[in-house]
């Protein structure tokens, strides 16, 4: 009778075991689940839509946070700002507010709240949802092929004014002196602005989280910045410089004199509009 009950014994306790193991193992699963979920809602959860302030507040006060409180002004960014901008700012906040538990805890209710709003905009039809959403299982044939990405107005004025300046100080300068040195600086600076644009529409890994892939990241940010504007500016120089120069000397044809004293300017003029307008329109 007592091996027996012994026997009962351990067997109860391995069935104890096994609905513990269960348990843990239904708990884990949940959490993966719940991480994956938010993951997918921080990137597409309120892309292009426009989240009415009462249903950001309300999110909020389910979310625990303080009443009247704004996420908007938490986070600090505008109630018209979209996902990258939140993205942003949730991320700095992160930054700064390292090691302040109460703080971070207002950080991350805010963040969620806008999340849970944008979310709950458009399942309920109330915000436009952004092409990249609604066509995100195409496939991307090459990351580095240039895609569609329109720049704030400021930057393509400023865009097409270094571009057009340049061509306008080889228009002033001497036709014997003209050179396409200028043309050439103006190609750098479009390099230059080409990788802050990528800087601010992909941020990366954290520098401070991850050092590593942030610096690995950041090097393969100016490789591709370097590589579109620089053959961008190849390809375009090869249209209008050295193949309109191949068939006047292979053809003998004869162009009057002012267009080959004019040829580098025609040159900038053509370059500086073609890499403002890759710049300030894509990505």
């Amino acid at each position: 009778a007592t091996t027996r009950d012994a026997s009962e014994t351990t067997d109860r306790r391995r069935a104890n075991a096994r609905v513990e193991n269960a348990r843990a193992m239904r708990a884990r699963t949940t959490r993966v689940a719940s991480t994956r979920v938010r993951a997918k809602t921080s990137k597409f959860a309120f892309a292009g839509d426009r989240r009415p302030r009462r249903d950001v507040a309300r999110f909020a006060s389910a979310a625990g946070g303080a009443e009247g409180a704004d996420p908007y002004a938490v986070l600090g960014v505008k109630p018209d700002a979209d996902a990258l901008a939140v993205k942003k700012a949730y991320n700095s906040k992160q930054m700064l507010y390292k090691g302040e538990g109460d703080k971070l805890a207002a950080v991350e209710r805010a963040y969620e709240a806008i999340l849970q709003a944008g979310l709950s905009a458009r399942l309920s039809g109330k915000g436009a949802v952004d092409s990249n959403v609604r066509f995100a299982d195409k496939v991307i044939r090459s990351k580095w092929a240039p895609r569609p990405y329109p720049s704030p107005m400021k930057d393509v004025v400023v865009n097409y004014g270094l571009t057009m300046g340049c061509a306008l100080v080889t228009l002033v300068t001497p036709p014997n002196m003209r050179t396409l040195q200028v043309t050439i600086f103006a190609a750098l600076l479009m390099v230059f602005r080409f990788f802050v644009k990528l800087v601010d529409v992909d941020p990366g890994p954290n520098a401070v989280l991850d050092p590593p892939a942030a610096q690995k990241h950041n090097n393969a940010r100016f490789a591709r910045s370097f590589g579109v504007v620089l053959g961008t500016f190849v390809a375009t120089l090869f249209v209008t410089f050295w193949l309109p120069q191949f068939f006047i000397e292979v053809l003998g044809l004869t162009v009057p004199a002012w267009v080959m004293l004019h040829q580098e300017v025609f040159v900038s003029s053509a370059c500086g509009f073609v890499l403002a307008s890759l710049v300030s329109f894509y990505r």
